[in-house]
């Protein structure tokens, strides 16, 4: 490789490196815009990570995740995956911290991210009808007031249909909150957990409900039913 193209190999990587400094100063900007609204809610940050917790176990958590860097020169393919390398999404969930501690008995979180909720969704699908990602540009103040109305509108009002056991237990697996087929698993362990008969005859609907395609997982709920005494 020549001295020239090896300069060049280094403006670029400086390039890149300024060019990733940039994006994520004007995220945490537009972060901190968005928890200046949400503090008084009741909400707490780490990260970019904002939680509530709406009654005693009950998490609603906020996140705001940048697109990767995209790695490799033939990362990004056509209609098939794109880069999000300067975006970002707001990823909306709810933990409930018992069924957080059934499954990972050892932990003893007091702070959930997204990926510890049962329950999830995208602001982009709410707001927009599809999933979306933002794009970093310098006016970070219109995009932080389009998150935050998207929050304070739409995203509340599906927190709303969630935001206690009760709700949980009566409105988890089905639209718009039935992100997994096993919802109705996660609100017969639930119900279980202070009601063991009525949570078991939960159990057992769901696991006579799961198709024989999905055999394996009708084992592992089995056994899973045999360790409850159910």
């Amino acid at each position: 490789m020549g001295l020239f193209n090896l300069f060049k190999r280094g403006d670029k990587r400086e390039t890149e490196s300024n060019s990733t400094q940039s994006f994520k100063s004007q995220l945490d900007e537009i972060e901190k815009t968005v928890f200046a609204t949400l503090k008084p809610y009741g909400f707490k940050k780490r990260g970019r990570t904002f939680n509530r917790e709406t009654e005693k176990g009950i998490f609603q958590v906020i996140n705001l995740q940048a697109g990767q860097y995209p790695i490799g020169q033939n990362y990004e393919v056509p209609e098939l995956r794109e880069s999000l390398y300067g975006k970002f999404t707001v990823n909306l969930g709810v933990c409930v911290s018992s069924l957080n501690k059934f499954q990972y008995p050892n932990d003893n979180k007091t702070f959930y991210q997204e990926y510890d909720c049962e329950i999830r969704t995208r602001l982009g699908p709410l707001l927009k009808g599809q999933d979306h990602w933002w794009i970093i540009n310098n006016d970070i103040g219109k995009t932080s007031k389009e998150i935050i109305d998207g929050i304070l509108s739409v995203g509340y009002e599906w927190f709303a249909g969630v935001d206690n056991k009760e709700k949980i237990i009566e409105n988890f697996g089905t639209p718009p909150y039935a992100s997994t087929p096993r919802a109705k698993l996660d609100v017969a362990l639930l119900v279980w957990l202070d009601d063991k008969g009525r949570g078991a005859e939960l159990v057992r609907q769901y696991i006579n409900s799961i198709p024989k395609s999905k055999n394996e997982h009708k084992k592992y709920v089995e056994e899973l039913a045999k360790e409850l005494g159910i």
